[in-house]
């Protein structure tokens, strides 16, 4: 018995196409050099499976395969797994094929040529390709460079896109480890580390200007002025001037408006207190303007426009769009409210009270807290409020 060069596995219509098995059968006959139109049925009906034999013989029925020519059985099968398609059709998936944004050019053509296999493009297939590649590569970068070549053709376009799209990622790469530089800065100031830089104001517990409030040695301290614990009498009888701060400024620290470099939350004290104490900080860190995550939800039939922000432990209103909704009536009055709400130097902003409002948002609705507080900054969703917003 002549040893065969290679194999030929069963044919399986879930993971190739029929025309694929033909040609790989084909390569087989070429190694083996058979060339006998008997031999080669032979092969045929011995390696293509129980189950396409089957439905061979099926196909043929009351005929066997056996009586068949090797061409016949081919087309047989062809006919039946890779009917002829609609030129036109095939023609409108190319067309209307364009690059996913997780796809590789490399990729993106190679799909763009399986679509073209039944579109009869013929001497035209290049042009097609060319014209598909430019319009449908799904990057503003690439598609101006390629539009700017004269006399661009299939090639010159594949290669300049592979370059294009490979500098892309060179670039992304060359700049993470910047990227990770500025991640660290906002979680060191997050942490309470002191960072001279990242953290604007004075120490509220003391006055200091070399630390903050959480590594205060005054932080268990009674204040012999008020006899609350957690400052001294001396930060108690600070004004605004002696601070240093500026008074229309302290009630925009927890605001963003023009600020572009500034990353702003509330935090809750970790003291035991009378009343609800929240602390206003001001990080600044070197990265660009980055537009925070707005919602326009409808507050009492009321439309208001809400910054998300998760370091809020509150939902605040400014006063300014709090007098929009009071002059079309979709407010009731303020109660009184014991929050206290502070600056990272320890000055309070002001709070005009609170109010009950009803919120909806995609056919939900929840009742809410609001704090309405003096000035015009943006208003703020807090953390325990957008945790059930979907």
């Amino acid at each position: 018995m002549v040893n065969m060069l290679g194999s030929v596995t069963p044919f399986d219509n879930k993971s190739q196409s029929w025309e694929e098995y033909c040609e790989i059968l084909n390569h087989f006959f070429v190694a083996n050099d058979v060339e006998e139109p008997e031999k080669k049925r032979a092969i045929l009906l011995s390696c293509v499976g129980a189950q396409t034999y089957t439905l061979m013989r099926n196909l043929l029925s009351p005929e066997r395969p056996g009586s068949k020519s090797y061409e016949n059985l081919v087309s047989l099968l062809k006919n039946h797994f890779n009917p002829k398609p609609s030129e036109i059709v095939q023609r409108w998936k190319f067309n209307s094929r364009n690059r996913h944004f997780d796809e590789s050019i490399v990729e993106y053509v190679a799909e763009l040529r399986k679509l073209a296999q039944d579109c009869n493009f013929g001497d035209t297939l290049t042009v097609m390709l060319r014209d598909r590649l430019v319009c449908g590569v799904n990057d503003d970068s690439i598609q101006r460079r390629l539009l700017a070549e004269e006399e661009l053709t299939f090639e010159t376009a594949l290669r300049k896109a592979q370059a294009i799209e490979a500098a892309n990622k060179d670039m992304v790469d060359l700049h993470k480890d910047k990227g990770n530089r500025l991640g660290t800065t906002v979680f060191k100031m997050d942490t309470g580390e002191k960072n001279k830089s990242s953290v604007t104001g004075l120490c509220y517990r003391c006055g200091g200007s070399n630390h903050g409030p959480k590594d205060c040695r005054f932080a268990n301290e009674k204040c012999y002025n008020c006899g609350k614990m957690g400052h001294v009498k001396r930060v108690y009888r600070m004004k605004a001037q002696e601070t240093g701060v500026d008074k229309d400024r302290k009630f925009w620290k927890w605001g963003r408006g023009n600020q572009s470099n500034k990353a702003n939350y509330l935090q809750e004290e970790e003291e035991d207190r009378a009343e609800d104490v929240f602390t206003m900080y001001s990080l600044e860190a070197p990265q660009p303007h980055v537009p925070p995550i707005t919602q326009i939800l409808l507050v009492n039939e009321y439309p208001v426009k809400f910054e998300i922000d998760t370091g809020c432990s509150v939902t605040v209103v400014s006063q300014r769009e709090y007098g929009k909704m009071e002059a079309k009536k979709n407010l009731s009055e303020l109660k009184k409210s014991t929050l206290s709400l502070k600056t990272y130097t320890g000055q309070s902003v002001p709070i005009l009270g609170t109010t009950k409002v009803k919120v909806k948002h995609k056919g939900l609705t929840k009742e809410l807290t609001a704090v309405v507080v003096a000035g015009s900054g943006p208003n703020l969703l807090g953390r325990f409020n957008s945790a059930g917003k979907k």
